[in-house]
């Protein structure tokens, strides 16, 4: 499957449990399924012995088709028909196509992913990630001219970020955020952030959603604690494959016309696909299970990197130290703004996360030559800025040469000096 043939990733292991590898097993079960219903025999009844061959065949088929129904040896059959059909079984027939409905809701989250974050978050997301981890094996030069034009992609598309909206009441929307604080949207930097939470949300109420999709399918009762009485039985030492849920032996009732008259029959069936059923749907409880309390703890855990905004600065200054950007000791207060400003207005949540991405798909070392050109790129944007475009010279001490700068908001002169900016500033003016 292409999913597995990816050569980058946007999503992680978890992720993947549901939309892919959950996939692939529920296919394999299809398969399965349809393999002994339609070239084997998925029913046997046992025919009185007057009954000719073709039917014999009739017999399997209208049982098949009609439904059967579950009567425990242990109880009489009731002599009433209605009576009789409230245990039928009526699941067997369309396990094929439930098992296909299944694989594709476990699918459709991540489909959605796709359509929005590929083609409505401004930036073509794939490619970068290719992009950058292709230029792993490079030369020097050509990695650096490919990482180049990374990094002025992510700053054109951070720059075209703004709380200015289109579309239907634009000012309306746009109070009804600021009295709430709280915004969502390409307009606030935060698209992919929580596109990708509302993803792994969507697999988590799918992966609790099919348990009891399945109660209901199989018409048994509490599908979705099956497990539970499984792990009993056998801890009790008792056979727990002997269960009403996916009975083998069932009876069925037909009528049979012959010539003038109309017999009613009711013959003892075998479905040995419940024997298939039974392992599957079992392997499959406990399966999807396991994937639903595993996305539990990954929705919780994106919940927490996006609320804890320490987590996002501390990976950005981890790279900004290593190309000496940023000193947690260094008090000087034009760094530390620049920093703050570089994490929280330039890159905010989408930057961080898809540097993120980057950094899981290559390797630290592309992460930090993009993290240098893109800090270089806000560094002298915004001191150009702070400038108003003056030109400027550093000094060491004294009087400040006539090339010194104006700040536009308060209309005052500010003396540079040289133990005034951050070193790696001074570099790149050199």
């Amino acid at each position: 499957m292409y999913e597995g043939l990816r050569t980058v990733h946007d999503d992680n292991y978890v992720d993947r449990l549901s939309h892919y590898y959950t996939v692939i097993f529920l296919l394999f079960m299809q398969i399965t399924v349809v393999t002994n219903e339609y070239v084997g025999d998925p029913i046997h009844c046992f025919c009185p012995t007057e009954f000719t061959e073709n039917e014999v065949d009739y017999t399997n088929y209208l049982c098949w088709v009609a439904n059967t129904y579950h009567i425990p040896f242990s109880k009489p059959v009731p002599a009433n028909y209605e009576v009789r059909r409230t245990d039928e079984i009526t699941y067997y027939q369309w396990v094929p196509l439930i098992l296909l409905l299944m694989a594709f809701l476990f699918k459709l989250p991540r489909n959605m992913w796709k359509y929005f974050a590929y083609t409505h978050s401004g930036i073509g997301l794939k490619k970068m990630l290719d992009l950058t981890k292709m230029s792993q094996n490079d030369p020097p030069e050509e990695r650096d001219k490919k990482l180049n034009t990374v990094a002025k992609f992510i700053d054109m598309w951070m720059r075209t970020v703004s709380h200015h909206r289109g579309g239907c009441f634009p000012n309306q929307r746009s109070k009804v955020v600021g009295f709430f604080g709280i915004g969502v949207g390409r307009h606030h930097g935060n698209y992919l952030v929580f596109l990708c939470l509302f993803t792994k949300l969507l697999f988590l109420l799918n992966a609790i959603g099919q348990l009891f999709f399945l109660n209901e399918f199989l018409g048994s009762d509490k599908f979705y604690i099956y497990g539970y009485e499984v792990i009993q039985s056998i801890l009790t030492e008792n056979d727990w494959s002997r269960t009403q849920r996916f009975p083998r032996v069932t009876l069925c009732d037909f009528d049979l016309r012959q010539m003038t008259n109309v017999q009613r029959w009711t013959l003892q069936c075998v479905l040995p696909v419940n024997l298939y059923n039974e392992k599957f749907f079992i392997f499959l409880w406990f399966w999807i299970t396991i994937v639903a309390v595993l996305t539990l703890f990954n929705v919780l855990y994106s919940v927490l990197l996006i609320t804890v905004p320490n987590n996002n600065k501390s990976f950005i200054k981890k790279y900004l130290k290593i190309i000496g950007a940023y000193d947690r000791e260094n008090k000087d207060i034009f760094t530390q703004k620049l920093t703050k400003s570089f994490v929280d207005k330039y890159l905010r949540l989408d930057g961080i996360f898809l540097l993120k991405l980057i950094t899981a798909n290559s390797n630290s070392v592309m992460a930090t030559d993009i993290v240098r050109k893109l800090f270089d790129i806000y560094r002298k944007r915004e001191f150009h800025m702070e400038t108003n475009g003056v030109a400027h010279t550093i000094h060491d001490q004294g009087v400040p040469e006539a090339r010194h700068h104006v700040t536009p908001v308060r209309d005052r002169t500010v003396h540079l000096r040289e133990m005034d900016l951050p070193r790696s500033y001074k570099e790149s003016l050199v």
